[in-house]
This record gives C-alpha cells, sequence and structure tokens, in this order.
C-alpha cells in the first residue's frame, strides 16, 4: 500500500511503475521487498463498473501489511506521460462481500 506525501525524500511513484517481464510475466518490477508479506485476496476487478455484476476477467490480489510513502509530485509528473495513457483518478468499487462476484483464486 502506498500513501501519497508532500515529501521529495519520498518513492517516486514513475519509478514504483517501471514494468517489464520477469519470470515470462509482464510485472512491476520496483515493488518495495520492505514493506511485509504480501496477503492474498480472492480475485477481483476493481471499478465502479463492477460493483453488482460480476467481472469477466480473472484477476488476484495481494496488500502488503506496510504503507510505504510516496512523493505526491511524482505521481503528477507520471500523469502527464506514461505507458497506459493514464492521466487521471478512476473510481473505485464498493466492498465486495457477495462471492459470486469474486474471480476464483488460482
Amino acid at each position: 500500500m502506498f500513501v501519497l506525501v508532500n515529501d521529495s525524500s519520498a518513492l517516486d511513484f514513475g519509478q514504483l511503475t517501471q514494468q517489464g517481464v520477469r519470470n515470462g510475466v509482464h510485472q512491476a518490477l520496483n515493488i518495495p521487498t520492505d514493506t511485509g508479506y504480501p496477503v492474498q485476496y480472492a480475485g477481483s476487478t476493481t471499478g465502479p463498473g463492477y460493483n453488482e455484476a460480476g467481472s469477466p476477467f480473472q484477476v488476484s490480489w495481494s496488500v502488503r501489511p506496510k504503507v510505504a510513502k510516496v512523493n505526491i509530485a511524482t505521481v503528477g509528473l507520471w500523469c502527464k506521460g506514461n505507458v497506459f495513457n493514464e492521466d487521471h483518478a478512476h473510481g473505485v468499487r464498493n466492498l465486495v462481500t457477495n462471492p459470486d462476484l469474486l474471480s476464483p483464486v488460482k
């Protein structure tokens, strides 16, 4: 997990989002290694479009228990140009309590 801070000594979002192929699979290459062992959750695609219907995408999620600080200014720079053409925040999905709306964990 990340928290955005106004601190130039915090992590650089652009560096954190570097991606590439590792072990034959596309990966985020610079996930911090000092934020604890990841806890894995049942799969689900985020976004408010999947609040009432199951997602057609097979995914899995994991969250590390410790929070890393990210310099908010670097998020703004990333939004100005990135390989995903992302330039703004998106809506989030409601907390899922119905297991029929989750993708099965592989």
